[in-house]
């Protein structure tokens, strides 16, 4: 009987369709590269015929939403409807491809299961709208950089809700912890499986898939006077947030301004001559970048507000992988409307947004604010749209606090920034940011 179930269940390579989560800027199309490169060295002795499907989004699907993976869904469905299992990681995931199969091979492709390496909040955050905030640690949502796997049975129910009922999400955060979600369906559909040899951090021997790179390694970091810093602030702001600056980050550089509704010459601050708003900066954050393009030569622009806590020495060894005279547009993604398949991304600002020389011309030339006060980050998400250009999403930017984070997620990476001083020190985090290791530890092996 053993025997039959286990043959019911065998998995060969051939059953499996793997999904990386690239991007096309040319540093991003490299790593993807030798992501393949070691893919395809385990598959030497396989038979052609059995060789597993490999996809790339930068190649296969480039469209806006891609990443979300809902507008993929029907195709999965109707395209690899003979497969077991769809496997999705990040480019920098490292499979052994071997030991994923004998995994994948004791669960039944033949239900709906959800496999993954989980991660938890241990307390109810912006970042995924409060959900189980009564307890959201009993929510598991998967980590793409340790891989994740859905059977075809649940492909094609996932279909099945796309088409029965509206999908409701209209902003996209999180896009790990929002499929997760709408998987769950209020406690009705299928709860993520945790899978521990799935991980990112080699923590056994027993272990089939890894993220062996803490953070980018290109060499020389980026020369200090090749990053010019624009700093949003107003006057209200200029005691408490600004002396947070100049006290931390604000050090690492000398090329550096701050932009404010008011003159204060301690600071100093250049008043741009627009009125302060109480959301959205939108001819604000323009007016930085039409100044950045007629009177700045530096290659690269980084643009944060006054509440954002960067390391600049980080963003300087991140910045060495990236080629100044492409248009680059750099920073924490989200996207509105893009899992419903219409829509736009745009890089949000609390992380900090960092521009290539050209994509500053670019955007100086192409882009206008239809409100004082409409949304920078948003407006420019639909400018560089229009224009059909990628935008670049870091995995080491972030727009909200530490707090708000699964400390599992923020364990095995370096980070160049987080955002907002509510409750919290922000000194002492800067400190942890210029430490590079922010101390936290993986829960993971408690589960």
């Amino acid at each position: 009987m053993l025997q039959k179930i286990m043959k019911e269940r065998e998995v060969k390579f051939k059953d499996v369709v793997f999904i990386v989560l690239s991007q096309s800027n040319s540093y991003h199309v490299k790593r993807a590269d030798l992501f393949q490169k070691h893919f395809t060295e385990q598959l030497q002795d396989v038979p052609q015929s059995d060789h597993p499907l490999l996809f790339f989004l930068h190649k296969q699907w480039p469209e806006g939403g891609a990443y979300t993976l809902f507008p993929l869904m029907e195709g999965f469905a109707a395209n690899f409807s003979n497969k077991a299992w769809i496997f999705v990681c990040e480019e920098e995931t490292r499979i052994n491809l071997a030991g994923l199969i004998t995994v994948l091979s004791s669960f039944d492709y033949h239900e709906q299961i959800f496999l993954g390496k989980p991660l938890r909040d241990y307390s109810s955050s912006i970042i995924h709208h409060y959900a189980f905030y009564d307890n959201p640690s009993r929510f598991l949502y998967p980590d793409p950089a340790g891989g994740f796997a859905l059977t075809l049975p649940l492909i094609k129910s996932i279909v099945a809700r796309l088409k029965s009922s509206k999908l409701e999400i209209d902003f996209v955060i999180d896009p790990k912890h929002e499929l997760a979600k709408f998987i769950r369906n209020e406690d009705e559909g299928t709860p993520l499986t945790a899978v521990r040899e799935f991980c990112t951090s080699v923590t056994s021997d027993k272990c089939v898939t890894s993220l062996p790179l803490r953070f980018p390694q290109c060499g020389t970091p980026l020369p200090v006077d090749d990053l010019f810093v624009a700093v949003k602030t107003c006057g209200k702001f200029h005691k408490d947030r600004v002396s947070v600056v100049k006290k931390t980050w604000g050090q690492e550089t000398t090329n550096i301004e701050y932009y404010s509704d008011k003159e204060d010459p301690d600071i100093p601050t250049i008043d741009l001559g627009i009125e302060n708003t109480e959301s959205g900066h939108c001819e604000k954050t323009l007016a930085i970048i039409r100044r950045a393009a007629n009177n700045s030569d530096e290659p690269w622009l980084l643009i944060a507000d006054d509440d954002t806590i960067i390391s600049l020495k980080q963003l300087r060894k991140l910045l060495a992988c990236y080629d100044a005279k492409e248009v680059v547009v750099m920073g924490e993604r989200y996207g509105y409307g893009v899992a419903k398949g219409y829509g736009y991304n745009y890089i949000t600002g609390g992380g900090g947004m960092v521009f290539s020389k050209p994509a500053v011309k670019l955007l100086a030339e192409e882009c206008k604010c239809p409100a004082i006060d409409s949304p920078d980050d948003m407006i420019l998400g639909m400018c560089l749209d229009r224009l059909q250009i990628d935008l670049v999403h870091s995995q080491y930017i972030h727009q909200a606090r530490i707090e708000d984070y699964s400390p599992d997620y923020l364990s095995y990476r370096d980070h160049v920034s987080f955002h907002k001083h509510y409750l919290i020190d922000p000194i002492q985090v800067y400190k942890m940011l210029d430490k590079v290791d922010l101390g936290l530890k993986s829960p993971h092996d408690e589960l």
